[in-house]
């Protein structure tokens, strides 16, 4: 074999190899989206929504619409998309709330207050929210409000609740009837806050994830509304204990209930 064919064949294999290696490159991994619906709020039993690929989160609220049978519209300030997982930050926090609730043995409503604010958490914290909107006309009609979903998320579109919860340095959590117009410090004439509790402002945490914070103090009277199925956080403070980090951990926590 002469040399000028030795090197035709050996261009041809190198194109070969190389018009592979091209379309390898070229030819998108396969994915799945999963999601798993609770078109009828969380507490109802969930569906499995799967998808081929990416998937829009516009086409899945329009297909998740389809799979719920409650007659009302869902309440879209409160619906919610998650991770499958559970927040990072859940268990340490537990555990130092468990740990306080310990320290503080010999004031009987203050370890108590831990200990239960530890148990709602874990109750009701079960996957880490996502920051976008569930509203099927945001998502239809801009596009920062659409993402691009791939991999497993869950959603829940809510029904819209009649209370609201207070939660924090109280002795226990408690759901309160929501009332329209009634500001922070009305819901907190209903509940008994401790000693050591905020007297000047709470925190509150929208359906939507929106945190805020309300006034409660006799000489600050700006109304801000609360809506069904938002939390007040009451926060801890003392004059020999700083409670802001763990104030801003639990709060930010809270952002991830699901109703």
């Amino acid at each position: 074999m002469s040399c000028s064919v030795f090197n035709l064949f050996s261009r041809q294999r190198t194109y070969a190899a190389m018009a592979s290696l091209c379309l390898l490159v070229a030819m998108p991994a396969i994915a799945q989206s999963t999601i798993t619906l609770h078109a009828n709020g969380h507490s109802a039993a969930a569906v499995t929504l799967q998808y081929a690929d990416s998937v829009r989160l516009a086409q899945v609220v329009s297909d998740s619409l389809k799979q719920r049978t409650t007659a009302t519209a869902p309440y879209w300030l409160g619906s919610s998309l998650t991770t499958t997982t559970v927040p990072s930050a859940k268990a340490a926090l537990i555990k130092q709330l468990t740990a306080l609730s310990q320290q503080h043995r010999d004031d009987a409503a203050l370890s108590r207050s831990f200990a239960n604010t530890a148990q709602w958490l874990q109750q009701q914290i079960q996957t880490q929210r996502l920051p976008v909107a569930i509203d099927i006309d945001k998502v239809r009609l801009n596009k920062a409000d659409n993402p691009l979903l791939n991999g497993n998320y869950q959603l829940s579109l809510a029904n819209r609740p009649t209370s609201i919860t207070v939660i924090g340095a109280i002795e226990a959590p408690q759901q309160l009837d929501w009332q329209p117009r009634m500001a922070a410090n009305d819901y907190l004439a209903h509940v008994t806050p401790l000693d050591i509790a905020a007297n000047s402002e709470v925190t509150v945490i929208q359906p939507d994830g929106v945190v805020q914070q309300h006034p409660i103090a006799y000489w600050n009277n700006n109304h801000l509304d609360i809506a069904p199925g938002a939390i007040i956080y009451v926060g801890y403070q003392s004059l020999f204990n700083d409670y802001r980090d763990l104030n801003h951990d639990i709060s930010s926590m809270l952002i991830n209930r699901t109703l």
